[in-house]
């Protein structure tokens, strides 16, 4: 039929590729409806594709930075973001002139009420979209200081989140019908979180509430956690020879209790308790000690809570010399009491660090000598050469059957 209407080849051809023309021109006005196809992030905004609006992080604390990013926008539009309401401020963006995208970041408020919804909000002259945002719930947590449960009198660990970006926090005890006591204060970093250390009050055993609370005085939010603490006794100093002194500091037993102090199983002394399960006593160390190291030396007992804790104490021997002072090659009377009965004890002259005429420091073994039944010894020694005018020495004297030592000092004339 087409050769009847052209009968020549040349007016076919022409007569098809203007059909052709007409039929493809719809065709290339779906595809490319006045405005390029756009991309952002990691993929290609299709034709007819909505804006989207991605918040990171969608939970943080208060007065934090957050970031905002919006893919398939119009090109060149102008942007406004805000958190909530404008009146916490309004941070305008244009978006990118081929891809319709934007990046930017807002800052969270620093205060805001707990339980409400909130929204960062999107607006450009065609589009509106709130994307919602969660803020972090204030958190706290109280470990020892390697993670344990935390001791009395020892270095403990405060931890906590959700609260306002650098603000100050106010750390208290709380006791229940005993009271409050403040704890000190943290310094939260630009995301809410702070890390608090102090050494562990008295926490009396049997008490219901006691609590550490973390309140943030920008924010004015609280935080507050369950604390349970070990009791412990410590003593000072932990070492001494008969007729020291001791004195005693002990904490985490019941609310004015009677505690008896036993040392080397006897009892020494009995104590009472403040309302917070906080003691202090001290003894003096009886004739009647043994020598050496005790792991288990002092236990304090509480009479009515039944909690018990321990101090190690060493019990060390008399010693002393005659003179004190003198030149290489003086001859030293050394006494001992309070040694093993019918024991033996080792005598160590002690080199202080470059002041042994020659040598870096250290001791020298001068003799060994036999103790008698009453734990007494009395024995002489030279005074090695090569003393240095000035310098402090030491005679020591250690115990053969438990290792317990004492020395005197001697000086070089």
């Amino acid at each position: 039929m087409l050769q009847k209407i052209f009968p020549n080849k040349r007016s076919s051809i022409l007569f098809i590729s203007g059909l052709l023309v007409l039929l493809l021109v719809p065709a290339l006005l779906i595809i490319h409806p006045g405005a390029p196809a756009k991309a952002s992030g990691g993929g290609s905004c299709f034709i007819g594709q909505s804006p989207s609006v991605n918040i990171f992080p969608t939970t943080a604390s208060p007065g934090s930075t957050i970031s905002v990013n919006g893919n398939c926008f119009a090109t060149n539009a102008t942007v406004k973001i805000f958190f909530q309401t404008t009146s916490n401020g309004v941070v305008t963006v244009v978006t990118d002139p081929i891809f319709g995208s934007f990046f930017t970041q807002l800052t969270i408020p620093s205060t805001y009420t707990p339980g409400t919804r909130y929204f960062v909000h999107v607006n450009s002259n065609t589009f509106s979209v709130k994307v919602l945002f969660t803020f972090t719930k204030p958190s706290l947590s109280v470990t020892g200081e390697y993670g344990q449960q935390p001791t009395f009198g020892e270095p403990a660990n405060a931890r906590g989140n959700g609260f306002a970006a650098n603000e100050a926090i106010d750390l208290t005890w709380d006791f229940g019908t005993l009271g409050t006591m403040k704890a000190g204060v943290a310094a939260a970093d630009s995301s809410g979180f702070f890390f608090s250390n102090f050494t562990m009050p008295s926490i009396p055993f049997g008490v219901q509430t006691h609590l550490l609370d973390a309140h943030g005085r920008i924010s004015l939010l609280s935080a507050s956690t369950l604390v349970n603490e070990t009791p412990a006794l410590f003593d000072s100093p932990t070492q001494g020879v008969i007729g020291t002194t001791v004195n005693l500091n002990g904490g985490g037993y019941g609310s004015g209790e009677n505690v008896k102090i036993l040392f080397q199983g006897s009892q020494v002394v009995i104590t009472h308790t403040t309302l917070k399960g906080a003691f202090t006593a001290s003894f003096v160390v009886p004739s009647t000690a043994k020598i050496g190291f005790q792991n288990n030396g002092i236990v304090a007992v509480g009479k009515t809570s039944g909690i018990a804790a321990s101090a190690f104490f060493v019990v060390e021997p008399n010693v002393s010399i005659s003179p004190n002072s003198g030149f290489s090659g003086t001859l030293i009377t050394v006494r001992g009491s309070h040694f093993t009965p019918n024991g033996f004890a080792e005598i160590l002259w002690v080199f202080p660090n470059g002041g042994s005429g020659g040598s870096g420091g250290g001791d020298q073994f001068i003799t060994q000598i036999g103790v008698s039944s009453r734990g007494t010894f009395n024995t002489t020694i030279f005074a090695p050469p090569g003393l240095v005018s000035g310098v402090k020495y030491f005679v020591l004297v250690i115990d053969g059957p438990t290792s317990a030592s004492n020395q005197a000092r001697f000086l070089a004339l």
